[in-house]
């Protein structure tokens, strides 16, 4: 009986936990959608989502998710009048999640009816019950289940849920968001007080902005309350919940003094919905201060640092030569960068024949212009020479007067001092070509004129002999003809005085002129490619064309040279030409040309192909053949070449030097053998010995300069000095003093070769310069006295000394993509991070 009382107390604890997992499961499951509705409207309302909604709108949305809500409440309701699972629910609860079979629970209760009065059926009873009791052992009551899942097969509670801890995490909060929502205004107007200001100077002084409102800056003014910034410099305040915000400008005083207002000051201003936003540029000093009813938010003394106009001067007097090219040097300077420089040309008052002019036509042309090229975007400093091709310029041969403009970023513009100089025009020796350009000059000075000069082109086309010697001349002149008597006004006049010079040129060119055209036309195409950073291939394919067409321009120059040659015209050409130009020299020049763009330097490469131009502009028939200015290399350039050498040697040593371990190597290296100052290579000797015997050479070759009549570069002494230190760093093993050492040398080897290369083209233009009066060589080294000239050979221009050879480029770019890749390198030892950063800090 005790045990049966036992599992009595222990099944009726079981039934209660059974009535209790069914009613919560009741309740779970018809809560399902009061929670997720409840959930979302909390997560609009806290989050601060609801509030942004225009009052109405909101309100129609709460009203919507309130009724919802209560509409999900109906199972609710349902499930309470239904009332608690009863005590046989919570039976058969037991039974079925313990597994039991024929009811044992629920039979428990079960009694005999007092009508039973067998023995054997009480006993068969008692059995019965004591089985049921043994089943009674194991009963579970089971954990409530949840069916939301069968309810929300789209996982929308997932949402719900994170979208509350996110309106938790980041919202405003329950009060403001709950407040917010109900309210018929926008929170806007409750928002705190708030104000930025920022400084922003103008983008071309490349000065950043910085915000005055920052705990440092409002720290920094404290101390000094002036605030010095460029002029033009833009404040910009944004200013969130204030009532009436007020932006005044005061001029600066001293002492606690009200000062005046300031007017000239133009803010733009914006407010709208609680935000005032205001800009506003600082063209005057100015006390900058921001009220709101009364009460200052701010205040700054504001001090500009002008902007300073430009400079620009011609430094030297404009020049042109016998092709009509102009060229003059000029040099600007701007305290934040210079964005362009402008020519102005006018004709002067004084002219061969008087001052003014007495005939007006000379006034209907436009200036001439001398364009000006910043080889950097709004460069502080720069100074160069340009030029422009003035010769068929109707102004060509007059005084003129030219100023530059140069302009900055903030608009400020200086104009440099006047220059008076003729304008350059184009010499003509072809005696038609000089007659035609006669009548040209004179069609430019009084069109009315136009029937004198028609005479004149008649009696020319009426006896063509010895002046005429083309068909197609004769023809081109007969249309000029008959253009020019049928002229009705001024732009007929315009397009014969174009026409005649065209005649001209072809005249004077000769059999060259349309080949010379299309060189000109494939240089010009080249120079843009280069300049606009075109593709390695049409780089390559411009230099092809260009090189195709000089050979056609040299072999027509060929042709005309012996043309007059035939005509006994070929001394008076050589008299006119002092220097030597071959096509072998022009084949370098572009060779070296396609190298240098091939390899990246783009500048270089303009430099050489506008060293280009000025030789074939100067270019004439009838020049003195390759082979007639041959000579030995100059002694100088001889020891140029011995000094390349030895830098490179040097270059060499410094290179093995930055891997020899240093002073205090770990034991691994001394259980190696490898001792500081010990060279790498067997065999060769120690880094200490190839230093002196690099000193040696420098001894040696700086007694060369001696022999030759010659002083050494200055230069060269200190680099000696650096050489014997770094050999004393070597022998003790200090690998860093070394290296700086070495270094030092190298860049002082590198001041002496760049003398010696000014020397060396100085030399080459003497030697030019002292050539025989028929344009020729003399033939030898030597001087009129029979002594050795200090230079001779291939030593100017583009020939072989002036510029590193073929494979020297070759090398040098492979050795810089190799650096570009070890350089990107990870893992590297610092030591030869830092060399390598060296290397290419030198090379750009």
């Amino acid at each position: 009986m005790a045990r049966e009382t036992d599992n009595s107390a222990r099944v009726e604890r079981k039934i209660a936990l059974a009535r209790m997992a069914l009613g919560f499961e009741r309740l779970w499951n018809v809560l399902f959608w009061p929670i997720l509705i409840l959930a979302g409207s909390a997560a609009l309302v806290i989050g601060g989502v609801a509030p942004l909604l225009p009052p109405w709108p909101r309100i129609l949305l709460l009203a919507a998710l309130a009724v919802a809500f209560l509409w999900s409440l109906i199972p609710f309701l349902g499930v309470i009048r239904t009332g608690w699972p009863d005590r046989h629910e919570g039976m058969r609860r037991i039974e079925e999640r313990t597994g039991l079979e024929h009811r044992p629970v629920s039979a428990r209760d079960d009694r005999l009816p007092d009508t039973v009065t067998s023995h054997f059926q009480k006993v068969l009873w008692q059995e019965h019950r004591l089985r049921q009791l043994k089943q009674l052992d194991s009963l579970k009551a089971g954990m409530p289940v949840s069916g939301w899942r069968e309810r929300d097969p789209l996982a929308l509670r997932l949402l719900a849920a994170l979208a509350l801890v996110a309106a938790l995490l980041l919202g405003p909060g329950l009060r403001n968001g709950v407040g917010d929502s109900l309210a018929l205004g926008t929170a806007a107007g409750k928002s705190e007080l708030a104000m930025d200001a920022w400084l922003k100077p103008p983008a071309y002084t490349g000065k950043t902005p910085f915000l005055l409102t920052s705990a440092a800056m409002v720290e920094r003014l404290k101390q000094d309350s002036e605030i010095h910034v460029p002029e033009n410099s833009v404040l910009s305040l944004r200013i969130t919940g204030a009532r009436a915000p007020q932006l005044s400008f005061r001029e600066p005083t001293d002492g606690n003094a009200a000062s005046p207002e300031v007017a000239g000051f133009k803010p733009a201003i914006k407010a709208a919905d609680g935000l005032f936003q205001a800009d506003v540029t600082l063209t005057r000093p100015a006390v900058v201060q921001v009220t709101d009813d009364g009460k200052l938010l701010g205040s700054w003394r504001m001090s500009l640092i002008p902007d300073a106009p430009p400079k620009v001067e011609i430094t030297d007097m404009p020049k042109g030569d016998s092709s009509g090219m102009l060229s003059a040097k000029w040099k600007v300077s701007d305290d934040y960068g210079v964005t362009g420089v402008t020519s102005d040309i006018y004709l002067a008052d004084d002219q061969d024949d008087g001052i003014a002019f007495t005939d007006p036509g000379i006034f209907e042309f436009d200036p001439p212009r001398l364009p000006i090229h910043l080889r950097k975007a709004s460069p502080r400093e720069e100074a160069g020479e340009s030029k422009a091709d003035v010769a068929e310029h109707p102004w060509a041969g007059l005084m003129v007067e030219m100023t530059l403009v140069a302009k900055d970023a903030a608009g400020h513009t200086t104009e440099s001092d006047k220059r008076i100089f003729r304008l350059p025009e184009r010499q003509f020796t072809n005696p038609l070509a000089r007659a035609l350009i006669e009548q040209r000059r004179r069609l430019i000075l009084n069109p009315e004129e136009s029937g004198g000069v028609a005479e004149m082109l008649d009696a020319i086309l009426t006896y063509p002999k010895d002046l005429i010697d083309r068909s197609g001349t004769h023809i081109a002149l007969a249309g000029v003809l008959s253009h020019l008597r049928a002229a009705e006004d001024r732009a007929d006049v315009d397009t014969v005085i174009g026409d005649l010079w065209q005649i001209a040129v072809n005249v004077e060119d000769g059999v060259a002129a349309d080949a010379k055209a299309a060189l000109e036309a494939a240089r010009k195409a080249l120079e843009q490619a280069l300049k606009d950073g075109a593709p390695p291939e049409r780089i390559a394919e411009l230099t092809d064309k260009l090189r195709k067409a000089l050979d056609r321009y040299m072999q027509s120059m060929m042709d005309q040279a012996q043309k007059q040659m035939s005509q006994g015209q070929q001394k008076q050409d050589r008299q006119q030409s002092g220097k030597v130009v071959t096509p072998q020299d022009l084949k370098k020049m572009l060779d070296m040309i396609d190298k240098l763009s091939k390899s990246g330097n783009n500048e270089a490469a303009q430099q050489m192909l506008s060293q280009l131009e000025d030789i074939l502009r100067n270019l004439k028939p009838g020049m003195p053949q390759q082979g007639q200015a041959q000579g030995q290399e100059s002694p100088l350039s001889q020891m140029l070449d011995k000094l390349s050498d030895l830098m490179r040697k040097q270059q060499k040593l410094m290179d093995e030097t930055q891997r020899m371990p240093q002073q205090g190597m770990s034991e691994d290296d001394q259980q190696n053998g490898q001792q500081p100052g010990q060279d790498s290579q067997k065999g060769t000797g120690s880094l200490g010995d190839r230093q002196q015997d690099l000193s040696k050479m420098l001894d040696d070759l700086m007694k060369q300069f001696g022999q030759n009549g010659m002083p050494a570069p200055p230069s060269f002494g200190q680099a000696g000095k650096n050489m014997n230190r770094a050999e004393g760093s070597l022998r003790e093993g200090d690998r860093e003093q070394a290296l700086g050492e070495q270094g030092e040398a190298i860049d002082r080897l590198r001041e002496g070769a760049r003398g010696m290369a000014e020397q060396l083209m100085q030399q080459s233009r003497g030697q030019q310069d002292s050539q025989g009066r028929d344009g020729e060589a003399r033939g030898d080294d030597r001087d009129p006295l029979g002594r050795p000239l200090p230079s001779s050979g291939e030593d100017t221009g583009p020939r072989k000394d002036m510029l590193p050879s073929e494979l020297a480029i070759e090398r040098a770019r492979q050795i810089l993509d190799m650096l570009r890749a070890k350089a990107g390198e990870t893992g590297l030892p610092r030591y030869e991070r830092d060399y390598i950063d060296r290397l290419l800090n030198g090379l750009y």
